[in-house]
């Protein structure tokens, strides 16, 4: 099966090529300087030479004399035309031929400079290659000596410095030491620290027995007072304003009238009249018995002598007021629409939260309650 194969292959191959087709065929990659394949033959040239003389006589058949008709003249015109014009031919044909060599060999030649410039060329660039090769060696050898004895001088400088630094920690411990003997000595200096022990002791037992007499104190009051809420809890109604006739409660200090525009002066959170202290050591301070209502300053001085243009906050400067006091001027907008208690602002009033809540006297806590139990 494999050979009839083979054959009908050939066979259309054959039929294929004398119908002038073109098949497939492989192309051979064209190296430069080397022989192609199909002329292996050294005798290449002799060949071409023989196949064209040989196609050029069959062109141009030559005759011998004796062939030609000497009588007939035209004949004889028409063979020495032939004769002429296959000279002419074989001399163009030796021309070209001679050209072509000539083109050869100048190819040749042309081929063998490019190659042995191409020679020249790459020895050229591995001399180029090695010199930079050793250039750069050089120049990294270069850096590298540069930085160790950047490194060296460097570290000569730390020396330098550290031996410095040590000189003036020197210089500094001796000046310390010669200050402080210049100075008076420790021991001549008198204190009271350890002199009289037995007298700090008995100031020391004073000072607790104290302490603790104000912290039993403090703890008989707590309890008395939470035995006496208790008490006043069980008792009637009746019992209770007995006990509030006899017990009254301490009278509030009155606060003293305030001269005529006299400035007020806050007293500060700090310094309250029931101070938060439990040993209560605190209100004997002259801070806590001050009157801060008292005048001071200007307002020493009785304003209600002066002129009632003058009866104003800084008068005559740029920030005086323009009342007296709020209390005797009506400062009212009347153009405002809240000012006017009409029907409508009445329906606002209505509208709002607790306006018609009855009011009543807030009742103590269930903390509160639970700590006076206590």
């Amino acid at each position: 099966m494999s050979v009839t194969a083979g054959v009908s292959d050939t066979v259309i191959a054959i039929r294929d090529k004398l119908r002038g087709k073109i098949g497939q065929t492989k192309v051979k990659r064209y190296w430069p300087g080397k022989v192609p394949e199909w002329a292996d033959d050294d005798n290449e040239e002799g060949d071409i030479r023989i196949s064209k003389e040989a196609a050029l006589e069959k062109a141009f058949p030559s005759r011998e004399d004796s062939e030609i008709v000497k009588d007939d003249r035209r004949l004889r015109r028409l063979a020495e035309s032939r004769i002429d014009n296959r000279e002419e031919v074989r001399a163009d044909h030796r021309r070209i031929r001679q050209a072509e060599i000539v083109s050869t060999i100048e190819e040749e030649a042309r081929r063998q400079e490019g190659l042995e410039l191409e020679e020249e060329d790459e020895s050229a660039l591995e001399e180029r290659r090695k010199r930079d090769t050793i250039a750069e060696r050089e120049r990294l050898e270069a850096e590298e000596r540069a930085l160790e004895e950047a490194r060296i001088r460097r570290m000569e400088e730390r020396k330098t410095e550290t031996k410095q630094i040590v000189v003036e920690e020197i210089r500094k411990d001796e000046e310390i030491q010669k200050n402080l003997e210049l100075e008076a000595n420790v021991a001549d200096i008198e204190t009271d620290d350890e002199v009289n022990e037995a007298e700090e002791y008995e100031a020391w037992k004073v000072r607790e027995i104290g302490r603790i007499k104000r912290e039993r104190d403090e703890r008989e009051a707590m309890l008395k007072y939470k035995e006496e809420i208790e008490k006043v809890r069980n008792m009637t109604e009746e019992e209770r304003r007995e006990w509030e006739r006899k017990n009254p409660k301490p009278a509030p200090q009155s606060k003293q009238k305030w001269r005529f525009m006299q400035k007020y002066y806050h007293k500060g959170a700090f310094f309250q009249s029931n101070p938060d202290a439990q040993s209560a050591t605190v209100e004997n301070d002259n801070i806590y018995t001050r009157d801060f209502s008292a005048p001071t300053g200007e307002d020493k001085m009785d304003k209600t002598i002066l002129p009632k243009v003058m009866q104003v906050k800084h008068f005559g400067r740029s920030g005086r007021t323009k009342w007296t006091h709020l209390v005797n001027e009506d400062t009212t907008d009347w153009n405002n629409p809240w000012t006017y208690n009409d029907p409508l602002r009445a329906k606002y009033n209505e509208k709002m939260a607790a306006m018609n809540a009855s009011l009543s006297k807030p009742k103590g806590s269930k903390k509160l309650k639970d700590w006076e139990r206590r």
